[in-house]
């Protein structure tokens, strides 16, 4: 990492710790002016020295500046390219927020589906959830990237799962125009339940990205909570709404990891 992207993650650790300037260089043998400096981004530190100060704060070198994606057996799968993690992270959140606008169409033709009797509107329903599958895909996509950055299995494990069962229930909404009609009030209960769990199992692993600090934390507690709701059913209304703001924070959260990748490459 280049300044002054170095001086500016340094200053941020140290507020993050509630270290003032003087607190800091007391513990790790170098000057306030030096400090300054680093912080301005007036000069370029030694490892050692940027290492000392770390470790003044509590964290460790690797961690902060030595961040790699580690390869998963969803690579191949998804089409993950470990070259390519700044564009794959990039369009991730460019179809995160093509799926937030999609979203709200899908709502509307599934509750319209109820009494559609008309060829244009099955085939307004499939555009609709393909192109639904197409942004969620590589939304999701890019959620699975960052569990491989952050060592975090969990919300790689179920990033995929929710593109697994986005497919499987888009095809068989859309089975359900033609052959499963009689399905439908089963199929939005099973959705609702497994959708639940994914969110609060989501929202788990979410919180774990400790890097990203409150918009983490409050993320993964709405997501949590989005999955209480689905879960209760009778709350899916509230869920609805703070699955949409859930969404609004992940694509914020997505575009502090591209900005953190650019600047490590």
């Amino acid at each position: 990492m280049k300044q002054p992207e170095l001086g500016q993650k340094i200053l941020a650790l140290r507020k993050q710790k509630g270290f003032t300037q003087e607190e800091l260089v007391e513990q790790c043998n170098i000057n306030v002016r030096t400090i300054q400096r680093i912080e301005a981004g007036d000069v370029s530190p030694r490892s050692y020295t940027i290492k000392a100060i770390l470790e003044v704060l509590g964290f460790e070198y690797s961690a902060i500046f030595d961040k790699k994606y580690i390869p998963s057996k969803f690579d191949s799968t998804l089409g993950i390219n470990k070259d390519k993690i700044y564009k794959q992270l990039y369009n991730a959140m460019i179809f995160g927020i093509i799926y937030f606008i999609i979203g709200f169409f899908e709502i509307g033709v599934e509750f319209l589906s109820f009494e559609k009797e008309s060829t244009i509107f099955n085939v307004v329903f499939i555009i609709i959830k393909a192109l639904s599958f197409i942004s969620i895909f590589l939304f999701f996509r890019g959620f699975v990237i960052v569990g491989g950055l952050f060592n975090n299995y969990l919300l790689q494990i179920s990033s995929f799962l929710v593109i697994v069962f986005t497919l499987f229930f888009n095809g068989l909404d859309i089975v359900s125009l033609f052959v499963l009609e009689d399905f439908i009030g089963i199929l939005g209960f099973s959705k609702l339940i497994t959708y639940g769990v994914l969110s609060i199992v989501i929202g788990i692993a979410i919180m774990k990205l400790k890097d990203f600090g409150d918009l983490a934390k409050w993320t993964g507690i709405l997501e949590v909570v989005t999955g209480i709701c689905f879960l209760l059913i009778i709350l899916s209304p509230i869920g609805l709404v703070t699955q949409a703001i859930v969404e609004i924070f992940e694509i914020i959260l997505i575009y502090k990891i591209t900005l953190q990748v650019k600047k490590l490459n």
